[in-house]
C-alpha cells in the first residue's frame, strides 16, 4: 500500500485574492496537515543528502559576496526594477508561453498551425497528492519554503557546479521556471536571469504556492508536443492524470530535466533510471516512506503504445518556420506573436505526392521483400513561372523523422549533373550534333597512381556519337570526354551562376555527379532551364500578417527578381536534348504523358541514389530517393527504376491542373 510520510504545508506568506480556474483552495490544508512554516520535522527524518554538504567558511564567503548585491537589489527593488524590463504578472492565468502561428494554403484553407501546445488543463486537487510531490522533490524541494528564489539552491548548485566542473544543477525554483516559460526567452544571458529571479518575486507576492503549483503543473513541457501533466499522461500512459500511479507520477516528473532525451518512447532505459531518481529524492524528502519507495524502484517501466499519425504538412510547415526566421530573425522573439502566414502550399498536390511516395515504396518493397526498412523519397515540386514551391516532402514520414532532406540532405547527383556538362558545352558553341567518342575510358592518377575507369550502364558503347544522344541515353565515356573538351572549370563556374551552393571541384568525376548537392538547389537550377535562363528563387512564404491583420511581408513587395544567368538560345536547344531523355532516352517511361516533358534521370554508384528531375513549361518536379545511411538500395535500382515512376505517377496528376502548353523558347 501506498503510505505518505507527510502532506504538504498550507501557505505561507501574502497571497492574491482572485477567482481562477483550476484552483487548489483546499488541498493543501486541513486537520493533521503542517501548519505555516512547520516543516522541518517532517522533513528532518531524511533530510536529502545534499543539506549536508560541508563548504569552508571561505568558499561560502565568496558565493554569498558574489551573489549578494544581486539579491538585494531584488529583495529590496534597488535599482533593478528600473534596468530590467520585467512584463506585469497580474493576469497570469490568460498567458500563453508561445502564441500559435496559422498557415494557410494557396485556396486560403488553414492547413496547419505551428507552437500550438496539446494542452489539457486539470486541477491540483484532481490529481493524486504524489504528482505535485513528485515534481517539488526533483525540481523544487524547498518550494513552500523560499519566496520565490532559493538562495541556498543556488549556492548549493552553484558549489556541486564548480566543484564538478560541469553543470549539474540549475537553481532554478518552480516560481522560476514558470517565469521563464511564460514571460521570457530560453536566452542564456545574466540579464535574462535576473529578470527571471524579479519576475519569480512578483509571481510569489501575487500569487498563492497552490495557485503557482497549479500553474506550473499545466502548463510544464514534458515532451511529445505535450505541456502540462494531464495531455502528458494520455500521452505517454494513456490515462488521465487523476488515475496515474507512484511510479507513472515519477516519471513524468523526471521528464522536465530533458524531455526529448528522456522520453520513455525513445529511451525507456533512460526514462526508468531517470524515474528511480525522482523516487528516490521523494523518499529522501520524506514525501514516501522506505517500503513503497524500495518497491515502486521493483515496478516496470509501462507506457501506451507510441500511436503514430502521419503529418502530412510537416515538411513543408518546417520549412515555412525557417522562412519565416530567415526573414523576421531566428531569435525566440520573433514568435513571441501570432501570425497568419499564406503560402503557395497545393493540398492536392500534397495528396498527389503522399499517395505517389506510397505507391513507390510499395513497389520497392516488392522488389525487394527481404528489406526490413524502407528508404528515404524527396518530392518536390515548383510552378515554373512563378517559382512557387506547391508542395515539398522531405522524407517518407515526418512524424517519424522530421529531418527535411529536401533542404539538408546533400546527396550526389549522378547523372542528374550531366545537363550542367552540355548547357557548358552549348555556351562554348558547341552544337547539338557534336560528335563524342563513347569508349571504355581509363585515367590513372599522377600522385597516386590509382587507376579511374568509369564504365557506361552495362557496359554498352556506341561508338561516336551526338552530344543530343549521349545526354539522352546518359554515357558517361561520351560526357567526361566532353568535360575534357569543355573544361572542368567552366562546368563548376556555370553550377555557381545558377546558385548551386556546394563547392564543387573542377574534376573529371563532375560528369558523373560525384559531389553532393542539396535536393532543393538542384531543383533550383532546373527551374533555370524550365524558365529558359532565369533563375528565380523558389519561394513558399506569400505573405505574413499579424494577428490583428498587419500585414509585414508580402511576395509583391518584397519578392526578389529574376536573375538571366543563361542565353535563352542556348537553353532552348538544351531543353529539346533533354526532351529527347523522355522521347527516347533514360525516361523515356514518361513519355506516355500527354504532356510536353524535358528531364534527367540520375544514378550513383552502387545505386545508393536514384533520381529524376523534370519539368513541363508549367511545373517541375524532383524526385530522389536513397537510404540515410547511405546503404545501396539494390542492383537495378536506377533513376528510372526507382524515381521516375513515383514522378510520373505525381505529375500524372498534377499536370492536368494546368493548361497543356508547350514550350515557347
Amino acid at each position: 500500500m501506498y503510505r505518505e510520510s507527510s502532506d504538504f504545508p498550507a501557505e505561507v506568506g501574502p497571497s492574491r485574492q482572485t477567482s481562477l480556474p483550476l484552483i487548489a483552495e483546499d488541498y493543501f490544508t486541513g486537520p493533521g496537515e503542517f501548519q505555516g512554516a512547520g516543516l522541518g520535522r517532517a522533513f528532518d527524518a531524511r533530510r536529502p543528502r545534499y543539506y549536508n554538504i560541508r563548504v569552508r567558511k571561505g568558499t561560502r564567503l565568496f558565493f554569498l559576496f558574489l551573489l549578494l548585491p544581486s539579491l538585494l537589489g531584488f529583495i529590496f527593488g534597488v535599482s533593478l526594477p528600473s534596468l530590467l524590463e520585467v512584463p506585469d504578472v497580474k493576469d497570469l492565468e490568460t498567458l500563453n508561453p508561445r502564441p500559435e502561428t496559422r498557415l494557410y494554403a494557396d485556396d486560403g484553407s488553414l492547413f496547419s498551425t505551428l507552437f500550438v501546445p496539446k494542452r489539457i488543463p486539470i486541477s491540483i486537487k484532481e490529481m493524486p497528492s504524489y504528482l505535485p510531490k513528485a515534481f517539488i522533490a526533483v525540481e523544487d524541494v524547498r518550494f513552500f519554503q523560499h519566496s520565490g528564489i532559493d538562495i541556498r539552491g543556488i549556492l548549493r548548485a552553484a558549489y556541486r557546479n564548480i566543484s564538478k566542473r560541469g553543470l549539474y544543477e540549475g537553481g532554478s525554483t518552480i516560481t522560476q521556471q514558470l517565469a521563464r516559460n511564460l514571460f521570457l526567452t530560453p536566452k542564456k544571458t545574466i540579464k535574462r536571469k535576473l529578470e527571471e529571479m524579479m519576475l519569480a518575486i512578483q509571481i510569489e507576492r501575487a500569487y498563492s504556492k497552490e495557485e503557482i503549483l497549479n500553474y506550473y503543473l499545466n502548463l510544464v513541457y514534458l515532451g511529445e508536443g505535450s505541456y502540462g501533466v494531464e495531455a502528458a499522461s494520455r500521452k505517454y500512459f494513456d490515462k488521465s492524470a487523476r488515475d496515474l500511479t507512484l511510479e507513472e507520477a515519477a516519471m513524468l516528473a523526471g521528464l522536465t530535466r530533458a524531455p526529448s532525451s528522456l522520453s520513455s518512447f525513445r529511451y525507456p532505459e533512460r526514462a526508468k533510471e531517470r524515474r528511480n531518481l525522482v523516487l528516490k529524492k521523494m523518499y529522501e524528502a520524506g514525501f514516501i516512506d522506505r517500503r513503497t519507495y524500495e518497491k515502486a524502484l521493483r515496478t516496470p517501466l509501462k507506457v501506451a503504445s507510441f500511436r503514430m499519425t502521419e503529418d502530412k504538412t510537416g515538411y513543408f510547415a518546417d520549412y515555412v518556420r525557417q522562412c519565416v526566421e530567415d526573414l523576421l530573425g531566428k531569435g525566440p522573439e520573433t514568435w513571441s506573436q501570432s501570425y497568419h502566414i499564406h503560402t503557395t502550399l497545393n493540398l492536392k498536390m500534397t495528396e498527389y505526392a503522399l499517395e505517389a511516395i506510397k505507391k513507390g515504396l510499395e513497389a520497392f518493397r516488392r522488389r525487394h521483400p527481404e528489406r526490413k526498412e524502407l528508404p528515404q523519397v524527396v518530392l518536390i515540386a515548383i510552378e515554373v513561372k512563378t517559382g512557387a514551391i506547391k508542395t515539398l516532402v522531405g522524407g517518407s514520414n515526418f512524424t517519424v523523422s522530421p529531418f527535411n532532406r529536401a533542404l539538408y540532405a546533400k546527396r550526389q547527383p549522378g547523372s542528374a549533373f550531366k545537363p550542367f556538362v552540355y548547357m557548358a558545352a552549348l555556351e562554348k558553341g558547341l552544337g547539338p550534333d557534336h560528335l563524342l567518342l563513347d569508349e571504355p575510358i581509363r585515367y590513372v592518377d599522377p600522385w597516386t597512381g590509382t587507376p579511374w575507369e568509369p564504365r557506361n550502364y552495362k557496359d554498352e558503347y556506341f561508338g561516336y556519337v551526338t552530344m543530343r544522344k549521349a545526354l539522352a541515353y546518359s554515357l558517361n565515356a561520351a560526357t567526361i570526354r566532353l568535360l575534357q573538351e569543355v573544361g572542368p572549370g567552366d562546368v563548376v563556374e556555370l553550377a555557381r551562376r545558377m546558385h548551386i551552393r556546394s563547392d564543387l571541384e573542377p574534376l573529371l568525376s563532375l560528369a558523373l555527379g560525384t559531389k553532393e548537392v542539396y535536393p532543393i538547389d538542384l531543383a533550383a537550377a532546373y527551374l533555370t532551364f524550365a524558365r529558359g535562363g532565369t533563375y528565380v528563387r523558389p519561394y513558399l512564404v506569400r505573405s505574413i500578417a499579424t494577428a490583428d491583420g498587419q500585414e509585414i511581408f508580402s511576395v509583391e513587395e518584397d519578392g526578389e527578381e529574376d536573375e538571366k544567368v543563361l542565353d535563352k538560345e542556348k537553353v532552348s536547344i538544351l531543353v529539346s536534348m533533354m526532351r529527347d531523355v523522355v522521347r527516347e532516352g533514360t525516361a523515356r517511361a514518361a513519355s506516355k504523358l500527354p504532356f510536353a516533358i524535358a528531364g534527367k534521370t540520375g544514378t550513383t554508384d552502387d545505386f545508393r541514389d536514384a533520381w529524376f528531375v523534370g519539368f513541363s513549361p508549367q511545373l517541375l518536379c524532383l524526385v530522389w530517393i536513397g537510404y540515410d545511411n547511405n546503404m545501396p538500395l539494390g542492383p537495378g535500382e536506377s533513376g528510372a527504376v526507382a524515381a521516375l515512376p513515383i514522378w510520373i505517377e505525381f505529375m500524372s496528376k498534377a499536370l492536368p491542373m494546368y493548361p497543356n502548353e508547350d514550350f515557347h523558347f
